[in-house]
């Protein structure tokens, strides 16, 4: 099993969202405990080389090291 490391700012973000949003971006990394490279790889743009999945409206971009999941950041998957 993986451990997940949430970046810093990422849990500062993550706390000035709605219950509901945070919900799902939580849920959705704990299955990263088990399958930590399930998600693609972005090849280009400013998360090059990160794995990315699609939470609600957030775009959430990890590396993985070793037996580690790095979430590194969260970004709008659209505009309001």
């Amino acid at each position: 099993m993986a451990d997940v490391v949430w970046a810093n700012h990422v849990l500062e973000l993550l706390e000035e969202l709605p219950e509901n949003e945070r919900v799902i971006i939580v849920e959705k990394a704990r299955n990263l405990t088990l399958f930590p490279r399930m998600y693609p790889v972005r090849g280009s743009g400013r998360f090059r080389r990160h794995r990315w999945y699609l939470a609600g409206s957030w775009l959430v971009y990890y590396r993985v090291i070793g037996d580690t999941v790095y979430v590194r950041g969260l970004w709008p998957a659209r505009i309001p």
